[in-house]
């Protein structure tokens, strides 16, 4: 197939890039699309030329709105968006503008260390600092510096999770390429700042750089993983009830001293604890100064952290900032199976669809309904069949989902499609209606109990077989990753359906 390539400056990529670069500036367009950018164009694909993956994640989860919205103005149709990554021949060709920018100084990139002894955080008496209150992981043989080794921790009946075990997808991409940024090249992007609800992974992400780093380590230098209550109480302990101490307070920067990355769990915590977001900034500059890897977790975007000093938010704003969002439906998926391996539980794929359709956007939910699961299989020998696993998870499916009416889901699907409302109800076969029809009846199966024939009778006064039909081929749409045409664009089917499911919740 021929290529069409465009160099930056060029029309009609020109147009484009430069627009791009004004949303972002040109400092942060140079990081991400490179000072040398180039698109290449085919019949149906626009691709874009950038340095490495993370940067493709990054630019999928902030830019794609502006970038679809460009091609649609400047080609006058819509085409699917692909990245491919320069070369090392190619990058050596770019020359880096640096007229009218400031220089910023390179942070030199460290080694990866291991964390030492975990023991419980200590009073006010104790002068050993913990790194994490409830973990205590073993060192092993291999890995463990040969100091650490002569200690033997005890264990605490908790470990960390790792990296390894944390279910990749489109919801939490660009925060496991940050993690792996954070782990193999740490300090190259700093701070690195992530946010997302509740039962999103955020903690096991931490966890996981953190069983990472220590795994790979070789100095004797440490991890430290704390929550963002254990690094109050740990300051707090260190200022005694007579009075400031500068001794004391050195004591608690000195122990900060040997680490390589510094996690800290949930920072909105830190809300109106000002001597603590006093010492909190001081630290936080003396780490990044030195090159130690910093990376935050927090339940909210950082415009919408109350009670944080504006220095805190800026210093976060200068490095990566990251969301995990709700799993969608395949990730749920994944979880569920991966989870289903680890206990070798033979969970059918009919059930584990169901229960991540039903209950997919909780990953804690995930969990508890396979514990049902589990615990049916270890009273009667069998895994429960589709049916028997739908009632097993009725009271868990009832309370996860709101009332959603047929009117809703026709509003969100021709909204996402970009048609008019009635299209769903006409006798029309043409592609751009009956892919939304199809779409709407299978979610209309999934968060309904309306019946079949009510379903096909709404949209169109259709049969139920018509709605079978429908769903079948939705699944299959979904399992193969087949591109829609959603409102002049052009979307992955389980993007779009993540769109509308976003407008019912």
């Amino acid at each position: 197939m021929e290529y069409v390539q465009y160099i930056a400056g060029s029309e009609p990529a020109g147009k484009m890039l430069n627009a791009l670069s004004g949303v972002l500036g040109p400092v942060r367009f140079d990081q991400w699309f490179g000072s040398a950018a180039t698109i290449r164009l085919t019949e149906t694909t626009l691709i874009f030329c950038v340095k490495n993956q993370f940067c493709a994640d990054w630019i999928r989860s902030n830019l794609m709105r502006n970038i679809e919205e460009l091609i649609q103005t400047i080609f006058g149709k819509p085409y699917q968006v692909s990245f491919e990554f320069e070369t090392a021949k190619q990058a050596e060709k770019k020359t880096v503008k640096t007229a009218k920018l400031p220089v910023i100084p390179s942070v030199p990139r460290r080694e990866l260390v291991v964390c030492g002894t975990v023991r419980e955080l200590p009073s006010a008496a104790q002068k050993t600092f913990a790194f994490h209150a409830d973990y205590q992981p073993a060192f092993s043989r291999a890995t463990a510096p040969a100091a650490a080794a002569k200690t033997k921790p005890q264990k605490t009946g908790r470990t960390f999770a790792a990296l390894e075990t944390f279910v990749e997808g489109h919801s939490n991409r660009l925060a496991v390429r940050a993690a792996d940024l954070a782990v193999n090249h740490p300090g190259e992007i700093n701070p690195i700042y992530v946010h997302g609800g509740t039962s999103t992974g955020k903690t096991h992400l931490l966890e996981g750089i953190w069983s990472a780093v220590r795994r790979r380590s070789s100095d004797g230098k440490m991890p430290m993983y704390l929550s963002c209550e254990q690094f109050v109480s740990a300051f707090l302990d260190s200022i005694p009830k007579a009075g400031f101490s500068r001794d004391k307070v050195n004591d608690f920067r000195s122990r900060f001293r040997s680490i390589s990355v510094f996690l800290l769990d949930d920072i909105q915590y830190l809300a109106g604890k000002g001597a603590t977001q006093s010492e909190f900034l001081i630290l936080f500059d003396q780490l990044r100064q030195k090159g130690v890897q910093l990376v935050f977790t927090g339940n909210k975007p950082l415009k919408e952290l109350q009670g944080l000093r504006s220095e805190i938010i800026s210093r976060l704003e200068s490095g990566m900032v990251c969301e995990i969002k709700q799993p969608e439906r395949e990730t749920a998926y994944k979880i569920l199976c991966s989870e289903a391996a680890r206990r070798k539980l033979p969970l059918g794929t009919d059930v584990c669809r169901m229960a991540a359709s039903r209950l997919g956007s909780n990953a804690r939910q995930l969990i508890g309904a396979l514990n049902i699961l589990h615990a049916s299989y270890l009273a009667t020998g069998k895994m429960p069949s589709l049916e028997q696993a739908e009632e097993l998870l009725g009271d868990l499916i009832r309370n996860n989902q709101r009332n959603v009416r047929l009117p809703d889901i026709e509003k969100a699907v021709c909204e996402t499609f970009g048609i008019a409302e009635e299209s769903l109800h006409s006798k029309s076969r043409a592609k751009q209606i009956a892919a939304p029809r199809m779409i709407a009846m299978w979610l209309a199966r999934k968060f309904t109990r309306s019946a079949l024939s009510e379903i096909g009778q709404y949209f169109g006064g259709r049969s139920h077989s018509t709605v079978l039909t429908a769903q079948k081929k939705v699944d299959q749409w979904v399992d193969a990753a087949h591109p829609v045409h959603a409102d002049r664009l052009v979307l992955p089917i389980s993007e779009a359906i993540q769109r509308i499911e976003n407008q019912l919740r």
